[in-house]
């Protein structure tokens, strides 16, 4: 009987264990997820705006990450995540970012939609405009 407690006990431990280690690895995607929509939203931006005015990529950002709901950031330093409690960021070469109504302080990308980036004569100076 005492060693029927003892392995029921231990097997608990271990089912555990094995719960915790399986959630760490479920937010690790996510994270990794929201890495790569960051990094694509900012990669699609650098070559934007180094392609030169009229210079246009559509984007589609998916529904969710892993389940998750997401928000996505875009300003003039760099592209943010939120998601699942995780923030990731992307840094990019400071440029003027505007959506379509010349909102320039901060760009706002929601799941299940798709963007498209363009690159924008504005005076002297080129910025990408994203809608």
């Amino acid at each position: 009987m005492l060693s029927l407690f003892l392995l029921l006990v231990v097997v608990g431990g271990i089912l555990g264990t094995v719960q915790i280690r399986l959630e760490t690895v479920e937010k690790s995607d996510e994270a990794v997820q929201a890495r790569l929509i960051s990094e694509k939203v900012a990669s699609a931006i650098e070559e934007v705006y180094a392609a030169g005015e009229g210079h246009e990529i559509r984007i589609e950002m998916p529904g969710n990450i892993e389940g998750s709901p997401y928000q996505v950031k875009v300003n003039q330093s760099g592209v943010r995540i939120d998601v699942g409690g995780w923030t990731g960021y992307s840094y990019s070469f400071s440029k003027k970012i505007s959506d379509y109504a010349q909102n320039q302080n901060e760009v706002i990308m929601r799941p299940n939609t798709n963007y498209t980036l363009r690159n924008v004569k504005e005076g002297k100076r080129n910025i990408v405009v994203i809608f």
